[in-house]
């Protein structure tokens, strides 16, 4: 009962300051994120009725959670009121908190008049558990869009290409560590280095209402239209037991650049460890930016979940490490692979015996990200 008591007296002290503005006026506090797409809808759609309706009767506070201490504001609301986390958009009036463009629309009004007719800030509770699931298996669908692109056919063949080569000319294990480590950490930094700068592009984007409207859409069909693709992939594979003539993979003058890049600088071994390292970081670098045009395919759609997943540049850049990380695992493993002397040729086979799988899997990746950026759009 005390601890309840301590909540009542902490969400009065919040709305403290609200309250004291006028003594006639309710206060009504929406809380939103400048990126978020629900939030301008309801700020440009439902909200302008609502104020013209209660324009002598309401005082509208706008707290943005982009902001540190506007965060800061909705969270201690939220624990408040009995809530785990906090999204947006987010409408406090009367004590109780409406989370969601569904339950803004339907209740707001409601909860106003409600509010009106009270002397005191009544305190119920208000949850709403689809996003709490959305929130958690949000990083599951980042984890599992890095892993696929880990092992698609465009990163896989590259890895492949990249341990035979330094197979046939001799690498030893010490060498081969270090070209492993130092290609590794490029290719993480550089798609991290990628995924940054389209994650503020496509947030500076969809800040402007009118390609708010259709960006998400696009996006969306986007993925639906490489998810075809991938389909016309693998009924290709399955007829034929080839992927020569694949849709989805790297042009033919692609692969012929990334071999000239692997095998220039690496064929002649000279200087010592440090020039080893930083030659493969190159390559890694290089590589990177030239197999981006296929991994690119899946990595875009998944900045844009990300982007829709949270408000918070931290939890975004957080995510985009996580899908990196994922990402570079299989590139890991087969380095870590080839110094217990597992050749090069068995990866192809491994490829070979499992392509159709991989395309599979990136046909329910596409249709997944599509539908749920399409559904939280």
């Amino acid at each position: 009962m005390f601890g309840k008591s301590k909540k009542i007296i902490l969400l009065l002290i919040l709305l403290l300051p609200f309250s004291l503005y006028a003594k006639d006026k309710k206060n009504i506090i929406l809380f939103y994120s400048t990126n978020c797409k629900v939030c301008i809808k309801v700020k440009k759609e439902i909200l302008p009725e609502i104020k013209a309706k209660y324009k002598d009767k309401v005082y509208w506070e706008e707290i943005s959670t982009s902001d540190p201490g506007g965060l800061k504001k909705l969270v201690s609301i939220t624990s408040s009121l009995g809530m785990k986390k906090s999204f947006v958009p987010s409408i406090l009036v009367g004590g109780i908190l409406l989370v969601g463009e569904g339950p803004i629309k339907k209740r707001l009004d409601i909860e106003i008049e409600n509010s009106i007719k009270k002397n005191f800030v009544d305190l119920d509770f208000f949850k709403v558990d689809l996003f709490d699931i959305y929130k958690n298996f949000s990083v599951l669908a980042v984890m599992g869009s890095g892993l696929i692109d880990g092992i698609n056919p465009c990163a896989f063949a590259v890895i492949v290409f990249f341990i035979s080569f330094l197979s046939v000319y001799g690498y030893k294990r010490k060498e081969i560590i270090c070209v492993g480590a130092a290609y590794c950490s490029a290719v993480f930094v550089t798609y991290v280095l990628i995924g940054l700068g389209c994650f503020n592009l496509f947030y500076k984007l969809t800040n402007i209402y009118f390609l708010n409207k259709f960006f998400y859409y696009f996006i969306a069909g986007f993925c639906f239209l490489m998810a075809a693709l991938a389909l016309y992939d693998f009924v290709l594979f399955k007829k034929t037991g080839k992927l020569d003539d694949a849709v989805l993979q790297l042009p033919k003058f692609l692969k012929k650049r990334i071999n000239w890049v692997i095998g220039s600088r690496l064929r002649k071994k000279k200087g010592g460890v440090w020039r080893l390292l930083i030659t493969s970081f190159v390559i890694g670098f290089l590589v990177s930016l030239l197999e981006a045009v296929c991994t690119g395919q899946v990595y875009l759609p998944t900045i844009v979940f990300i982007l829709k997943n949270t408000n918070l540049k931290l939890k975004a850049a957080s995510l985009l490490l996580l899908y990196n990380f994922m990402f570079i695992l299989p590139l890991i493993l087969i380095f870590l692979l080839s110094l217990l002397g597992v050749s090069s040729s068995k990866f192809n086979n491994f490829l070979k015996k499992n392509i159709g799988k991989i395309k599979f899997l990136m046909i329910f990746l596409f249709v997944g990200l599509g539908l749920l950026i399409l559904y939280f759009s």
